[in-house]
């Protein structure tokens, strides 16, 4: 058995099978604790909710992945343009509403007179439907393009590299992930966030530069994660296209997008940490919820708690509320 082989045989199914667990547990808990205490939250908090579900659903096509590389596709073609579109809708669906809770503490935190006064539950929920309507609709190219093909003792589910350069569906369906995908929602936390950093930055007070933290680490980590896989992908691109001819490259591109993907798929378990473990009223929230189910001593809880001080924080000069991380 060659490197290459071994290395997707055996350690990209572990780490698949790794963030299942983990991913499933922090997202299943982000959910548990959300739903609990809802009528205490926030309108972010309804983005938090979908993230969640978006997380958990592109969790569950881990398992067929995880089986695909130990033992190859075995579940047949229409599983396996199933798998290809939930992983896909679920993809889109959790990028995007990245976008969307950056969008929410922008409004939040730059325009907040407006935006609190303004702004409904009936609106986050609209727009939550609107982004999975609009990312399943996205993810239909995968129905063309996705199916089975033997390669020597094993079959693989992956996309037909017939006529690239002809197939409009193939050229949609890269277009959707490097820009609707990926470039849409970079940009808008980008944008979003530098406004927010540049209006905090120079605030003395520590719960502000707790804010401007989480908003450059939000943003720093959709860019690692995704960052690799993306641009790999697009070099797979110009190599079918024949825009670059480089033997080494050609050798060493499927290997790379396994890898990159992997890491791009570890962006399920850091949501739970970086939108809801991060906030004090969060963390307490899911210790009190770990101790009612048994899973912590109530001792243990005195001792964990941290002191809460707001749900939110006002500046009293500008009227800004920043929703509590």
């Amino acid at each position: 058995m060659n490197r290459d082989t071994a290395f997707q045989k055996f350690f990209i199914p572990l780490v698949y099978s790794l963030v299942f667990i983990v991913g499933c547990l922090g997202n299943g808990l982000v959910l548990l604790v959300l739903l609990k205490h809802h009528h205490l939250r926030s309108t972010t908090d309804i983005f938090l909710v979908h993230l969640a579900v978006a997380d958990l659903l592109m969790l569950i096509t881990f398992p067929f992945t995880v089986a695909e590389y130990s033992f190859g596709w075995i579940f047949g073609d229409f599983m396996c343009k199933s798998v290809g579109v939930f992983s896909r809708l679920n993809f889109l669906c959790s990028s995007l509403l990245l976008g969307c809770i950056s969008v929410d503490r922008y409004m939040a935190i730059i325009h907040a007179v407006h935006a609190f006064r303004t702004r409904s539950g009936m609106a986050v929920y609209l727009s939550c439907f609107g982004v999975w309507i609009l990312s399943f609709l996205l993810s239909i190219p995968n129905l063309f393009l996705l199916g089975t093909q033997n390669n020597g003792n094993l079959t693989e589910c992956t996309y037909s590299q017939k006529n690239f350069t002809d197939n409009s569906w193939w050229q949609a369906n890269r277009f959707i992930i490097h820009i609707v995908g990926f470039l849409c929602p970079l940009f808008i936390m980008g944008f979003c966030y530098a406004h927010i950093v540049a209006a905090l930055y120079k605030s003395t007070r520590r719960e502000k530069k707790r804010a401007v933290r989480v908003a450059i680490v939000i943003t720093g980590v959709f860019f690692l994660c995704w960052t690799p896989y993306n641009m790999t992908l697009f070099l797979d691109t110009l190599d079918i296209l024949d825009w670059v001819q480089d033997c080494m490259l050609r050798m060493h591109l499927s290997t790379a997008i396994s890898v990159t993907e992997v890491l791009g798929s570890v962006h399920c378990c850091l949501n739970p940490l970086l939108y809801a473990f991060v906030g004090v009223k969060f963390r307490n929230d899911a210790l009190r919820v770990l101790q009612q189910a048994g899973c912590l001593s109530l001792r243990l809880l005195g001792k964990t708690l941290t002191p809460e001080r707001k749900s939110s924080i006002m500046d009293s000069e500008t009227g800004t509320v920043l929703s509590s991380f």
